[in-house]
């Protein structure tokens, strides 16, 4: 759904204190004809290259097996919803990409896989690259010729990721960088072509980001994390040791990195809520399927109230979580409408639009991640004794789904993020918390 003449857009973070028309709020259901066969093309890859292979992509001794389904969803355009088209990909609007986010969060490892290159791994030169660096880069990324990771966190920088220790040294005759250092849970550090590292420049107070090439040199990496979850995902720590990198590869201005970092999370932070949604139906399905056909005292489990009543739960919280996220992800498309119509390019819109709906991102991370683990671990309870069985599906979407509330930003970070967010905005005069709380 387009924007409409009619319709009066909420600004971020307003849901909570303005009245919304039920005709203004985006719902599934008015997913058009084209992202309904985008969303069945990505069911059918998981159902014919994921789903069959899970077990041999969590025990995969060597990152090639996810390389190559990474080259298999390039070539179905899996990988380049997102790019515009004039850089090889589709161009399609956001809500559209938060529906490929949800389909294919059902493909558990690969998800991991797949939402790093497109996101945190692509974005950054779709958002902050000049035209030099998309137009190199951009193509290979959106077709999986080149896959993507993206080196922000270190041994000592966590959520505080503004303290990182990486440096980048100029070189006597100003034309390359010298980046040493050290980052941790690289996803797909072990088959990356292209690196988006945070290092800072001499005495910087903030980070500075780069696009650094594996052909450059100078990269060295442990072998994979052994992780409770997304066991197929690769992840690594990876160490820059005299990686020689060009000038050109520096991504926006000197000390912009902690920026870029902030808005490419608002990003996957919403995505993340999308993905989780989309592992939630696949348990939500199993555990139907298998309490109509599970018989205890003559009967399908299915029957017993005690069950319904998780089933319930379990779909309601779903649904709440699909609506509110692609809710938020129109208000965001309409936005970016908004201002590309008033003169800013598309980067720029997107960029002012996911800022100004960064309460929302938060919001749905933390919301959705949790509603995830609740519907695994009431999928593992229904399947009983099963459930705990590494032979049903259960036990593989109960360590999947943990991580989550780790990704993006803890839950405890985001929920204080969303609070900051509010109080800063209202000191501002940009939300009314004050007249709505006095009516109340």
């Amino acid at each position: 759904m387009s924007a409409t003449a009619e319709k009066t857009s909420l600004n971020g973070g307003e849901f909570l204190i303005r009245e919304t028309e039920a005709h203004q709020v985006f719902i599934p259901e008015e997913f058009s004809e084209e992202q309904q066969m985008i969303a069945d093309t990505c069911r059918d890859f998981l159902k014919t290259e994921i789903h069959p292979r899970l077990e041999e992509i969590d025990k995969a001794k060597s990152p090639d097996l996810m390389s190559s389904l990474m080259d298999k969803a390039g070539e179905l355009g899996l990988l380049g919803t997102a790019v515009p088209e004039e850089y090889g990909g589709f161009g399609m609007n956001f809500n559209t990409s938060m529906l490929v986010a949800e389909v294919l969060g059902a493909g558990h490892s690969f998800s991991v896989a797949q939402s790093a290159h497109t996101g945190i791994g692509t974005l950054p030169i779709l958002y902050y690259g000049n035209e030099e660096q998309k137009n190199k880069y951009l193509p290979n990324l959106a077709s999986g010729a080149w896959k993507a990771a993206y080196c922000l966190t270190e041994p000592d920088s966590g959520s505080d990721a503004n303290s990182g220790k990486t440096k980048a040294e100029l070189s006597a005759d100003g034309k390359t960088y010298k980046i040493n250092g050290q980052k941790m849970w690289i996803t797909n550090g072990g088959f990356a072509d292209i690196f988006i590292v945070f290092a800072k420049i001499e005495d910087d107070k903030n980070l500075t980001a780069f696009i650094i090439e594996k052909s450059f040199g100078g990269i060295t990496m442990n072998e994979p994390e052994q992780k409770l979850g997304i066991k197929g995902s690769d992840t690594r720590q990876v160490f820059f040791n005299d990686c020689v990198v060009p000038v050109e590869n520096m991504l926006s201005a000197r000390g912009n990195g902690f920026k870029i970092a902030v808005n490419i999370l608002n990003i996957g932070r919403i995505k993340l809520a999308s993905a989780a949604v989309g592992g939630s139906k696949g348990v939500l399905n199993q555990a139907i399927n298998y309490a109509n056909e599970r018989k205890q005292f003559g009967i399908s489990i299915g029957r017993f109230g005690a069950i319904k009543h998780k089933l319930a739960q379990m779909a309601t919280k779903i649904w709440v979580c699909e609506s509110a996220n692609y809710r938020a992800g129109q208000n965001i498309d309409d936005l970016i409408d908004t201002l590309k119509g008033e003169g800013l390019t598309d980067a720029e819109a997107k960029l002012k639009a996911l800022e100004q709906f960064a309460i929302e991102c938060a919001i749905m991370k933390v919301y959705g991640s949790e509603v995830l683990d609740l519907v695994a671990d009431e999928g593992v309870q229904i399947y009983g004794g099963m459930g705990y069985s590494a032979d049903a599906p259960m036990e593989r979407a109960y360590r999947d789904s943990r991580i989550n509330r780790i990704f993006e930003g803890t839950n405890e970070i985001n929920r204080m993020l969303v609070l900051d967010m509010y109080l800063k905005r209202a000191m501002k005069g940009e939300l009314d918390l004050m007249g709505p709380a006095t009516a109340v």
